[in-house]
């Protein structure tokens, strides 16, 4: 695999990983307050609103792994 293509995979995924995580948790209303022990509210929390979450952040994650990709086409279309 090239490195350009590896990389980006890795943004993808890192990108996924914290804006699910972020939704997960910042968002007051999605957040789930149980009484339970901490693995319990974590695996709760990351299942609740899956689909939804994952609507969100699977364009958010998209665009910001093209951002690099874009902003070097521009920089070599500005040298041309």
């Amino acid at each position: 695999m090239k490195k350009r293509a590896v990389q980006s995979i890795a943004l993808f995924l890192l990108a996924l990983f914290v804006i699910y995580f972020a939704l997960s948790f910042m968002v007051p209303g999605w957040r789930l307050k149980l009484s339970a022990s901490p693995m319990t509210v974590l695996l709760e929390n990351l299942r609740h609103m899956a689909s939804l979450k994952l609507l969100i952040t699977l364009p958010l994650s998209a665009l910001i792994t093209a951002l690099p990709i874009l902003a070097e086409k521009v920089e070599k279309a500005g040298k041309e």
